[in-house]
């Protein structure tokens, strides 16, 4: 922790000589908001192949679960973006879905449709 302290400071040091207002750069980017994809916490791939990885996200739930966590650590990621039809709940309860993930601190944000995908 100290060599990470140590390295901030130098940096704050640099970027104030060079006449950049740090604590302006932290507010700003305390007050963006990043929207996370649903995807991104499930097993990833392309469309011919999935590539899966210890942990990750096997429901709608478990990733609404993930994304309010990554914004209970960092604060700046309030939405998550699902896609359609992976993140179907399976009770195709929408509204439920929705406030699911409000009492996680969350909220669902866009809704992008798979466009691509073969039927089955």
């Amino acid at each position: 922790m100290a060599t990470y302290q140590a390295a901030y400071e130098i940096l704050a040091e640099q970027l104030a000589e060079n006449g950049v207002d740090v604590e302006a750069v932290k507010a700003a980017l305390k007050r963006q908001h990043i929207e996370t994809p649903s995807w991104g916490y499930a097993n990833s791939g392309t469309r011919f192949k999935a590539f899966a990885w210890p942990g990750a996200a096997t429901t709608t739930q478990q990733k609404l679960d993930d994304a309010a966590m990554v914004h209970k650590m960092t604060g700046i990621a309030p939405t998550v973006a699902v896609h359609i039809p992976w993140d179907k709940p399976a009770d195709d309860d929408y509204d439920a879905m929705g406030q699911y993930a409000e009492a996680q601190g969350i909220r669902i944000g866009a809704v992008n449709p798979n466009v691509f995908q073969d039927d089955e």
